[in-house]
């Protein structure tokens, strides 16, 4: 063959059909295994079968688009990923990203990974040359092969506008679980293959790390969540590995000890061996399907959830290990040596068991209990106890996430909104809504009224610089609205120092820039979650200090957002473990908003004596001719939310907090203005 009729060939095979080839069948008739490696020779898919409806899955044909596997160590896991790879460069053409946590990951796996599978397999050298090759078009990290691009990426490095058919996720849970604040990664990659439809697939496998934070355990539930069946050599009974059915008797010699273990069938209770439970169940012949070995009573998948649509998971641990992989004598040996040792116990249950592993810090109220302490008073009401108002916004691309709360003596609190403005947060709409709402008024237990002393706004995310024009606008007609970022380090202050930032609008570059503060999130939510427990252990009369209170209107779904996160025992980057508020439960932004309302509660009294600024309040809302709130009338809002509902007379004057200067003694700083109604920024835009 001429260098022509090669090239010719070479590049035609990325316009034909993909061929109707399954990984596993491209694997053994192109995977050799390395002559170093602990099975060499020929790629035989039947020694790890329970790898098999994975590889077929993730076959280019396949309808599903999304696979995920759960997993222990010494299973063949790197194997059948690598063997996705060579298929869907051979098979079926189209760009490929891999992903790894590190980038110095991804040239270690190219090194040793990927180039001897290429070597070893002559369709893949016919498509890739190899990278030292003069003119062959490849790097360490980037792979031309016809019809595609193989791009291999660490986590911080992904392209911005890359377009790609697969996507290959290694080593899942040693991922951040933010990235450079634009969220999940695990998101964007998905968001890289949505324009191929059914054709694109995204494979992800990893032995998970700890509860609330396991990347690999939450995408394991979202998919159809597969469980690895053997059967039992007495009864037939199929059923999963656990390790709590593992038996063994103690002897002198760990030899001996580790010879006596044996598997407990959960059904009929008899003891066999490794031997007796795997040379059966593992007996399959090429092209036996997961019904035709269910059927034969060896080992088989299968699904225990619906799961999202296309998408399919996969859990298994070590005891199911080819026999000879991982003995189960060496594995009780190992658990004996785990003792009372919690990073070893971590270990085992990460890396044998493969499942999460719960730290104990402390049971949390939950958010039924916590809403069944709601009292009787209506929204944007507020108690005779509260006595200053504040204001925490939550900002999302396309809505505003608020909560009001009234702060009291030793800081009990009462709830009195909580609420989402819904628009596109990039138009001027949207936070003119937001400007009435922060103006609107409280209707106080004493018959007065009172306004919103301070608001704190997150900056974070992608709508950053318009929260520093709305706050900026703000601050020139006196209001304490107020932008905040969350603070990176795990011990920093509650209320950090102000700062400047400068930012532009419109495309010009604002005089004096804006003035932001660092949040200490993690402290703050440790304060509130020791004072929500306060509540669940109160009297009835739901009274004290630092007792958070609700009022009747806050929706089931405020409750279920403050009880979002988990507080759990994790690693940092320098190998130190340390307590950490982690999102182990979807939707947080009443949560966070609840942070930044008591930020805001802070920045309020900060330099001031507490018993004189309260007795000062207490004289403003002395009670006279007071009613029950529940007789107030209830004024609707014009913020189209989640219901939003006030009582207020149409003409009272609204009580604005004025501080004359950070560094001022505010003993006696108050005062109170009519609020001048906001229009220069709604103007502005």
């Amino acid at each position: 063959m001429t260098p022509k009729q090669a090239l010719a060939e070479f590049w035609l095979s990325a316009l034909l059909p993909d061929p109707i080839i399954t990984v596993d069948e491209w694997a053994r008739a192109e995977r050799k295994m390395p002559a170093d490696g602990v099975e060499p020779g020929d790629y035989r898919p039947e020694r790890t079968p329970y790898m098999i409806d994975i590889q077929r899955t993730m076959s280019p044909t396949s309808p599903y688009i999304e696979g995920w596997m759960k997993k222990g160590t010494q299973l063949g896991g790197s194997v059948s990923g690598e063997n996705m790879l060579g298929c869907w460069i051979c098979t079926g053409a189209g760009n490929i990203l891999v992903s790894f946590p590190k980038i110095e990951d991804a040239k270690q796996w190219e090194l040793s990974r990927f180039e001897p599978m290429r070597a070893s397999s002559r369709a893949l050298r016919k498509r890739i040359k190899p990278s030292n090759t003069k003119g062959a078009d490849n790097t360490k990290l980037r792979k031309k092969y016809p019809g595609g691009v193989m791009r291999l990426i660490g986590v911080g490095s992904m392209p911005k506008s890359a377009t790609v058919r697969y996507v290959k996720i290694e080593e899942a849970d040693e991922y951040p679980v933010d990235v450079k604040n634009q969220g999940s990664i695990f998101d964007g990659l998905r968001a890289r293959i949505r324009n191929f439809g059914r054709k694109a697939k995204m494979f992800g496998d990893s032995s998970p790390t700890v509860e609330g934070a396991s990347h690999i355990d939450r995408e394991f539930k979202r998919g159809d969540q597969r469980l690895w069946n053997l059967c039992c050599p007495d009864c037939g009974h199929a059923q999963p590995l656990r390790w709590g059915q593992m038996q063994w008797v103690p002897h002198a010699d760990p030899a001996d000890t580790a010879a006596s273990a044996r598997y407990a069938c959960e059904a009929c209770g008899t003891l066999n061996d490794e031997a007796a439970w795997k040379l059966k169940n593992y007996a399959r012949r090429p092209g036996m399907t997961e019904a035709q070995c269910k059927a034969e009573n060896m080992a088989y998948w299968e699904a225990t959830a619906k799961g999202q649509p296309a998408v399919a998971s996969w859990h298994i641990g070590s005891l199911a290990a080819p026999f000879g992989w991982a003995p189960w004598g060496s594995l009780v040996t190992m658990w004996l040596d785990v003792g009372d040792d919690e990073d070893k116990k971590k270990a085992f249950k990460n890396n044998v068991e493969g499942e999460v592993y719960s730290y104990k810090v402390g049971a949390a109220i939950g958010a039924k209990a916590l809403q069944q302490l709601a009292e009787n008073y209506p929204l944007m009401t507020c108690p005779q106890g509260g006595l200053i108002a504040t204001a925490g916004v939550d900002t999302q691309d396309n809505r505003l996430a608020v909560v009001i709360r009234a702060f009291g003596r030793f800081e009990e609190s009462w709830g009195v909104l909580h609420t989402e403005i819904y628009g596109d947060t990039s138009q001027p709409e949207v936070w003119t809504k937001l400007a009435d709402l922060l103006d609107a008024r409280i209707t106080h237990a004493s018959g007065q009224v009172m306004g919103i002393d301070v608001a704190f706004i997150d900056m974070g995310g992608h709508r950053g610089e318009h929260v520093k024009a709305f706050c900026r606008d703000a601050a020139l007609r006196g209001k304490h609205w107020r932008a905040t970022m969350g603070a990176k380090l795990l011990d920093a202050p509650p209320l950090g120092k102000p700062r400047k930032v400068e930012f532009s609008w419109r495309g010009k570059v604002v005089p004096g820039g804006a003035e932001f503060r660092y949040i200490g999130t993690q402290a703050i939510k440790n304060l509130i979650d020791g004072r929500l427990k306060l509540a669940s252990a109160a009297t009835d009369t739901r009274g004290g200090p630092g007792v958070y209170h609700y009022p009747i209107g806050f929706e089931e779904d405020y409750y279920k957002q403050m009880r979002s996160e988990s507080r759990i025992l994790v690693k940092t980057r320098s190998g130190t473990k340390t307590l950490m508020w982690v999102n182990t439960g979807g939707r947080n932004e009443a949560w966070d908003c609840e942070v930044l309302a008591y930020a805001a509660y802070l920045y309020a009294m900060q330099g001031r004596h507490s018993d004189t600024f309260f007795k000062q309040r207490e004289k403003l809302f002395t009670p006279h001719q007071q009613g029950d709130l529940l007789d107030q009338p209830i004024i609707s809002l014009t913020v189209q939310t989640t219901p939003v509902q006030t009582s207020a007379p149409e003409s009272s004057t609204l009580p604005v907090l004025i501080q004359q200067s950070e560094e001022s003694n505010h003993d006696e700083q108050y005062t109170y203005a009519p609020a001048p109604r906001p229009t220069a920024f709604a103007r502005d835009w």
